[in-house]
């Protein structure tokens, strides 16, 4: 049986010792060997950053021009652009590029809730090298080993409503390869691979929410997976000469 368990009462912490320290008083007398912590990176992101006042930013000459298409602050569309490697489509209101991370989605996970009002948040350039940091400070502190992934929530270009996603992980392997087994009728797949880090982001996320439920913690249990300890969120990254869409 899988238990999906919300770590409740984590407080709005105000710097990046005090979430450390509230990290380990949370977890304290809830996780467990084996267990998977999934983590939304906003309460760590909020205070170590990248985090921008919208006041103080100034747009470059193509944040003006991409702003004129959309009719969007161009200051906003600056923070996107310093949190992207490659504008990939412009259009609808909206920028899709490839974030830091290697993600493709709208405006490079760039995001206002859930920050501050007149503040804009973007996720950590490396969030594996975060999921790593949060698994060893566990361990170091409780003597426990969860995997971790780290998650944020995104929309999807064919489908309505936004989901969350692993954007870091430690210690789990973030696909499940299916290629050589059968299905019921014993046709052998050459194919399959399951994103399972994603399935469990998601799976977390009808917990934590995307508004005001002040859950980013939640410890997924019972769930047998692959232990990986050089894992990466980024095989889940469509590489470039395979993307699908263009």
């Amino acid at each position: 049986m899988i238990s999906i368990i919300p770590v409740l009462d984590f407080p709005l912490v105000q710097s990046e010792d005090e979430f450390w320290a509230s990290l380990i008083s949370s977890l304290r007398d809830e996780i467990q060997d084996g267990d998977i912590l999934v983590l939304a990176h906003t309460p760590y992101s909020r205070v170590a950053g990248p985090i921008y006042k919208i006041e103080d930013i100034v747009p470059s000459a193509q944040a003006l021009e991409i702003a004129s298409q959309i009719h969007k602050d161009p200051r906003k569309v600056e923070i996107v652009l310093k949190n992207s490697t490659e504008v990939v489509k412009v259009g609808n209101g909206v920028i899709i590029t490839k974030s830091k991370a290697g993600i493709i989605c709208a405006n490079a996970g760039v995001d206002e809730s859930n920050t501050g009002i007149g503040y804009a948040l973007g996720i950590p350039e490396d969030p594996d090298v975060l999921a790593q940091k949060v698994r060893s400070y566990i361990f170091s502190k409780l003597g426990v080993h969860p995997a971790v992934i780290i998650s944020d929530t995104v929309g999807r270009a064919l489908r309505i409503g936004a989901v969350n996603i692993a954007i870091g992980v430690a210690g789990i392997d973030p696909l499940l390869s299916k290629i050589g087994s059968h299905d019921l009728f014993g046709y052998e797949l050459k194919v399959t691979r399951t994103a399972i880090a994603d399935e469990l982001a998601s799976a977390a996320e009808l917990l934590q929410g995307q508004s005001d439920e002040g859950i980013p913690l939640v410890i997924i249990r019972g769930y047998k997976y692959v232990r990986k300890e050089d894992s990466t969120a980024r095989l889940l990254n469509r590489p470039d000469d395979k993307r699908l869409f263009r």
